[in-house]
């Protein structure tokens, strides 16, 4: 049975399963490994749970907050498989980060996992929805054969629900359907000639699209293995490095900071590396130069964002220091002058992308129609510029975001936590460099007139309604308004 391009994950599962079901599918580095079969069996029977205990189906919303672990992908599997869309949110997400998520997605249940249920459980159980762990998940539905009566999403139906607005600067619901989020990893497929040999080692989380369209299912697209590094807590440079060596992958992919970590912990390469990419944060070429020196693969770039992963990338041998490379296959890209979209920029513009990978839209209808324009052109907020051979440069931002170790941070939604200190009449968060690392948020505040804090105060009210890497680095209170 040829599987040719389908529409949806869904179908890109049932057809490999088909073709060869005993394949590896997913293993992580905990040790869990899923064949195809087995990933479309366990998934199924756990979405017969979901649908019969919770009442997951169409129209509704489950949030899954992943680590890269194989019990996630079933959790995964299994909310689409009931017809019903994901919401995917960063597991380091906490308090009112979590909080402000979960009340946009309005889920019906939220997947978890072990070790995680206080923090998350809690929350959502506030809100109304219930709370379930994925490998409790995963064994609640028992082993046997896959259950009949799951569901095939339709390619134009919302898959999953991400919460990094970039163009929008802010935390809003970014919507992918089906056939959007199986067409990124076609994309990425195509562009890299990838097929069932490969194994893609995917060191960014699942949580991010990164992670999760870019490096996990596109392997399962290709018929591949998707190794999911899991990590908990901090990166473990040398233990990362140990993984990826002992990993046989194919292709790996991960943010500059990963590259740069397992250099330093000794990394040097292993034989069926055939592709090294980078993503979600601006390559240094020293990064670049090491890594080839030590391993004889070229680091390529990647460029996409949440609203559409991926739009360019290089190839081995097309790869300029310091381009992002060309459009990948699907995608059109021109430059527009910033301050009017509908001129043609003179020199260095504003992206404008558009393909079948691009977002259905945001939650919010005027914010989708300021970042989507009529034709189906969505503007990514980055300044470009591009050279007689079409490859692109990365010169800087219109939108209002920072980039910390690639995670996306932004600054209003700082601001606005700020703001509902009872002292705090207005704060104001920017971006200072940290060298390799990106930018960390620093903070300026106007206290209310005759109201009193201190700055450890209100750095520990911020700071502990958020993810560590969002945290504010330093605050200076400014005056009274």
């Amino acid at each position: 049975m040829a599987c040719g391009y389908p529409e949806t994950m869904v179908e890109a599962l049932l057809c490999r399963q088909g073709e060869a079901g005993e394949k590896e599918a997913v293993v992580d580095t905990e040790g869990y490994t899923l064949s195809y079969e087995q990933l479309l069996a366990h998934a199924s029977r756990a979405a017969r749970l979901l649908s019969e205990r919770y009442g997951l189906g169409e129209n509704t919303v489950a949030a899954v907050a992943p680590i890269n672990k194989a019990e996630a992908v079933i959790g995964l599997y299994a909310v689409w498989l009931t017809g019903a869309a994901a919401a995917v949110l960063d597991p380091l997400s906490h308090s009112m980060d979590l909080e402000m998520q979960l009340r946009q997605a309005e889920p019906r249940l939220m997947i978890t996992h072990k070790g995680m249920e206080e923090a998350h459980c809690t929350v959502a159980e506030k809100l109304g929805a219930r709370c379930i762990a994925a490998e409790d998940l995963a064994r609640e539905a028992g082993d046997g054969a896959p259950w009949e009566g799951y569901t095939r999403p339709r390619a134009w139906d919302t898959a999953v629900i991400y919460f990094y607005a970039g163009i929008a600067g802010r935390t809003l619901p970014v919507l992918h359907t089906h056939s959007g989020i199986a067409a990124s990893a076609h994309t990425v497929v195509a562009h890299y000639g990838l097929g069932p040999e490969d194994r893609v080692f995917a060191s960014a989380p699942i949580s991010h699209a990164l992670g999760l369209q870019i490096s996990m299912l596109s392997a399962l697209y290709a018929g591949g293995t998707a190794v999911l590094y899991t990590k908990r807590g901090r990166l473990n440079p040398a233990h990362a490095a140990e993984a990826l060596a002992s990993s046989r992958a194919s292709m790996v992919l991960g943010a500059p900071g990963f590259y740069q970590a397992i250099l330093r912990a000794g990394y040097r390469g292993h034989e069926a590396l055939r592709y090294a990419v980078s993503a979600g944060a601006p390559l240094p070429r020293e990064t670049q130069e090491e890594w080839m020196k030590a391993t004889g693969v070229e680091l390529l770039q990647l460029y996409g964002m949440t609203e559409a992963a991926p739009l360019t990338a290089t190839l081995p041998g097309d790869n300029p220091p310091g381009s992002i490379g060309k459009p990948m296959p699907g995608v059109e890209a021109r430059l527009a002058d910033p301050g009017n979209p509908e001129k043609p920029a003179e020199g260095a513009g504003e992206l404008l992308a558009r393909g079948p990978m691009v977002m259905r839209g945001y939650s919010e209808p005027e914010e989708t129609r300021r970042a989507v324009l009529p034709g189906g052109w969505l503007r990514t907020g980055d300044i470009l510029a591009v050279d007689e051979e079409g490859h692109f440069y990365f010169r800087g931002v219109r939108k209002r975001m920072l980039k910390y170790k690639g995670y996306p941070i932004f600054p209003r939604d700082l601001e606005l936590i700020l703001e509902q200190h009872p002292a705090v009449a207005r704060a104001v968060v920017e971006g200072e460099p940290a060298g390799d690392l990106g930018q960390i948020p620093v903070a300026r505040v106007w206290l209310r007139r005759g109201a009193s804090a201190t700055r450890e105060e209100l750095l520990n009210w911020v700071n502990s309604r958020v993810a560590s890497y969002k945290q504010v680095r330093r605050l200076e209170i400014a005056g009274e308004e």
